[in-house]
């Protein structure tokens, strides 16, 4: 498998994996609504300018490309639609983060099962797919156990995060369907290398001694781009996957303290859950990740050369 279409192509996150799968021979064609800066594209990649919610340009990239693997990153990575009393200012229209994430995503599926030569595709989903992002309802997520691994309940409340869920879904469909082998991966917050604010790492965090419920927003766990690479690349060259996976893909967490004591500080309820805690990889697992495809980030805050 050597030709690769990676979607949102211009993306921040597309130039890692990208530089990634040519220094490893992949034919690499880009799909975006935006042309990328020419320097940020290694030489003799292609680019195709094109919009992920209309069929056509969807087919016309996986023609061009020849594409027998697509790593499909595009999307709108926040939830657009407003509500009574908040404050933010709009953008983008309400529909778009659906618009974009779940049609974008079935006209891509609708366009590669057309294609034979289409074989694997591999997602960039979310964390956020659980639904501890925007609490809509105002009620705490909640935790029925620790670790959380790919098995634990989603229960998303805000478009974002349904438009997720509804992406996995749309590719476990496909799969059975087409026979098309797909691949979800619920990253954590992109760890970028030029990251400077290093206050958001090394962290010790407040006691919370009455705090009720599991995490809001984040759980303080992380992944650098260059360890996403190699998980996307793991996954197009997996010939021993179901038609669906989904798997977590984290480094390990923020924090100085084992994740078992900031579990104790932070969320106490929770404490029963927690015994089975090691060290600091954090609340969610990316064990099914490392023993499936052999994934081994080797990236960390931890090691300060890494962001030099």
């Amino acid at each position: 498998m050597k030709n690769v279409l990676v979607t949102g192509g211009s993306g921040r996150l597309a130039r890692y994996v990208i530089e990634y799968l040519v220094e490893r021979d992949y034919r690499v064609t880009g799909f975006d609504c935006v042309a990328p800066n020419v320097s940020d594209y290694p030489k003799g990649v292609q680019f195709v300018k094109g919009d992920l919610t209309t069929l056509e340009d969807c087919m016309r990239a996986i023609s061009l490309s020849q594409a027998e693997a697509i790593i499909h990153l595009a999307a709108i990575p926040y939830d657009t639609e407003l509500h009574p009393g908040q404050s933010r200012i709009q953008n983008l229209p309400e529909d778009e983060c659906m618009k974009v994430n779940t049609m974008g995503t079935y006209y891509l599926m609708d366009a590669a099962r057309r294609f034979k030569h289409v074989k694997t595709v591999a997602f960039a989903s979310s964390y956020y797919a659980l639904g501890m992002g925007r609490r809509l309802s105002g009620t705490p997520f909640q935790v029925d156990y620790l670790p959380i691994d790919e098995e634990h309940p989603n229960r998303p409340e805000d478009s974002y995060a349904l438009s997720k869920v509804f992406g996995e879904e749309i590719l476990r469909a496909y799969g059975k369907a087409y026979g098309i082998r797909a691949v979800a991966f619920r990253l954590q917050g992109i760890d970028w290398p030029s990251r400077k604010d290093d206050y958001k790492y090394g962290i010790t965090l407040e006691a919370r001694p009455n705090h009720i419920g599991g995490p809001i927003g984040t759980t303080y766990q992380y992944v650098d781009p260059r360890d996403a690479a190699q998980a996307f690349t793991l996954a197009i060259e997996a010939e021993h996957l179901e038609m669906f996976e989904a798997f977590y893909l984290l480094t390990d967490s923020r924090h100085v303290e084992d994740t078992k004591d900031v579990v104790a500080k932070v969320w106490p309820d929770l404490v029963g859950l927690a015994t089975h805690l090691e060290g600091t990889e954090g609340l969610i697992t990316a064990q099914k990740l490392r023993t499936k495809l052999g994934y081994k980030p080797q990236f960390s805050w931890r090691n300060p050369t890494d962001h030099e």
